[in-house]
């Protein structure tokens, strides 16, 4: 089993520091690395760094994680953009983070300029968030963006299926 396999198992298991330490070691020690590490492994530690109540105290998640964590998610998405410098994702989690966590502003527009400028192919996730602002125009693509959330039980996943 593949590293990135072997964290997506123990994310699924909640277990959250183990995944994180597997992410890691696939950055270190891989070329031609799944967007999906990028992706869960800022997920997690944006999680340790913003939800202590929501996520942290429930999942056991030791209180250092969470400066460990507001400090690697920038990084982690930094190094996810050159890998994937058109990632719809990555650039909507750019924004987002900072936005729940300092509340720095992300509007809708700024959203959907990310969505126009590298399109939705990749991935819905954006349209949780276009959702709040405008529910009857992005229903259709936040619906099918929580059906797939619902085939897998990721951090990230289970987060966005709390808009749903």
């Amino acid at each position: 089993m593949k590293k990135c396999e072997q964290a997506i198992a123990r994310e699924l298991n909640g277990e959250y520091i183990e995944a994180v330490k597997l992410y890691e070691a696939q950055l270190r020690d891989a070329s031609n690395i799944p967007i999906d590490v990028y992706i869960n492994l800022a997920f997690l530690y944006w999680e340790f760094a913003a939800e202590e109540i929501e996520f942290n105290d429930p999942n056991d998640i030791p209180g250092k994680w969470s400066t460990i964590g507001g400090k690697r998610y920038p990084e982690i998405i930094k190094l996810g953009l050159k890998e994937y410098p058109r990632s719809v994702e990555l650039h909507f989690w750019r924004k987002y983070f900072p936005h729940r966590l300092f509340f720095d502003d992300f509007s809708q527009r700024e959203c959907e300029q990310l969505v126009e400028k590298y399109g939705d192919k990749e991935s819905l996730v954006p349209y949780f968030f276009l959702y709040l602002f405008d529910n009857e125009k992005y229903k259709k693509k936040r619906d099918g963006l929580c059906k797939d959330c619902r085939k897998l039980a990721t951090a990230k996943n289970l987060y966005i299926l709390g808009f749903c």
